[in-house]
Parts: C-alpha cells; structure tokens; sequence
C-alpha cells in the first residue's frame, strides 16, 4: 500500500457548487493522488448533504477519501476530527470554498524535504462579487521571504495567522488541536499552540498558489460591534498567555508579543 504523503483536511457547512472547485483542485495534483488522502467533514448539517458530497465524489477516480459527518457546527471541531484520523506525514488545511493550483502539493513537499515542519505557499485572493483576483495580506511577506531557505518564527509570524495556505508535518501537530471556544482567531491560536516545536519553516516557489475565495457573508468577514470585538479579543489574548505560562521555557516570548499587538490593532481599527 502506498504510504500517504499529505492528509487534505476540508471542513464543510451545508457545501455549494465552490465545495467541487475546491475538491476538483485537489484531484488535480502533480503530486498524485495515490499520495493524497482527503479528509472531509460535514458539520452541523443534515445528512442530505453528506449524500451530495458522495453522489459528486462517485464520479471521481480512486482516491483514498474519508467523508465525515458530525452534528456539531464550526471549522475548529471539524479539523480536530480530520487530525485525529489524518494518515499523513504532512497535514493540509484548506476552506471548502478556496482552492489550490495544480502543483502546489507536489512543490510543497518537495521544498519541505526531510527537514521543514512548515511549507509556506503563495495565496491570491479571488474576489467573488467582481470575479476578479488581487494580492492576499500574506502575498507581501512571502515575496519578502521567497529569496530565504530558513525562516525564524520571527521572519514568519505573518504566516502563522493561518494553519491554511501551507503543510505542516504531521510529527510537529502532535497532541494540539483548535480550540473549539473560538470562532474567529482559532487559526493563529493553533498555529501558535504548534510553534513550540516547529524547527525549520520556509516557503515555497511562488507558482505554488492557494486561491483564497472573498465571499460576502463568509463567517470571517461578518460585522461586529465594538464590545463584541473586546470581548472576543479578551479571551484570545486570556488563551494565549495561558498558552504561554504552560511551556514558558520553550514557547518565543517575543513571537507571542506580536500575537497581543496583533489583538490590540484589530480592536483600535474596529474603534
């Protein structure tokens, strides 16, 4: 049996047409998909749209796939089942509704090689409304950090906002896993949560691209009042320095520094 290279984890809520361009992309890999495993799972809906997924998937050639279902709503719950069945050396998150190029499984893993706990891709953001494409917020840093093999958590911190647009070596996640009290910000906890025993980050080459999909009334984009944001942002910055106080010999103090001002400046803006 061929061993699984990247476990592609795809967390769904009652899934539209972009649920196909999403899992089309994914059988497009270079890389083969005898080396993909495809995790995908339905949360807090009905099992109407399990059926659906299957019914679209029968159509597909031979791939090592584990369609999930769990009543419970909301993307940290349903990565958490996907790590816990993931088969992979290598971890890959994406969104149902964004997408990958064809190659950028295959150049990731090659650029991580033996050694690189964290492969960083190129991200273009694809803007529904005007079906036109523009620069990420992470497009910048990586075209900083395209010309270094071996990044510090310092140079990379941009990068830890997200557990998407990347792979993460399956050894680094261990025990770790979202947390499920958070619905906004629950990427850059986990990521920070890993960091401790991440050694060796980079990027790869820039023809590597995550499509990120901007959709109005996409669950990070909702409008929020002030207080609402303090509350959130309290409790995030309560989560990380519990976080810190739990390892604070191996976790970088001054990496968790950029996370607090990270918070402060989402609160001044939304003021």
């Amino acid at each position: 049996m061929t061993e699984t290279i990247v476990s592609v984890i795809i967390p769904t809520y009652k899934p539209k047409a972009y649920l196909w361009n999403c899992i089309d992309s994914i059988y497009r890999q270079t890389i083969g998909i005898e080396n993909i495993e495809l995790l995908i799972v339905v949360n807090g809906c009905g099992e109407e749209y399990v059926q659906s997924i299957k019914d679209y998937l029968s159509n597909k050639s031979d791939i090592k796939v584990h369609l999930l279902h769990t009543d419970v709503a909301g993307v940290s719950n349903a990565r958490n089942i996907g790590i816990d069945i993931a088969n992979g050396k290598f971890l890959c998150f994406i969104d149902d509704d964004d997408w990958m190029s064809d190659n950028y499984l295959e150049t990731l893993v090659a650029m991580a090689g033996d050694n690189a706990d964290v492969v960083e891709a190129n991200v273009c953001d694809y803007i529904e409304d005007t079906d036109t494409y523009k620069d990420d917020y992470l497009t910048k840093a990586f075209m900083c950090c395209q010309d270094k093999s071996d990044l510090s958590l310092m140079q990379a911190r941009k990068f830890m906002s997200s557990a998407c647009c990347k792979i993460i070596r399956r050894s680094v996640v261990g025990k770790a896993r979202f947390d499920c009290r958070f619905s906004i910000g629950e990427d850059s906890l986990f990521m920070a949560t890993i960091s401790r025993h991440i050694k060796k980050i980079c990027v790869s080459f820039p023809e590597a691209i995550y499509y990120r999909r901007v959709r109005t009334g996409s669950a990070s984009r909702k409008k929020d009042t002030l207080w609402v944001f303090v509350k959130r942002y309290s409790r995030l910055a309560k989560a990380y320095t519990k976080l810190l106080l739990s390892d604070v010999t191996h976790y970088n103090w001054l990496f968790f520094a950029t996370r607090y001002v990270a918070l402060c400046i989402h609160v001044l803006r939304k003021s």
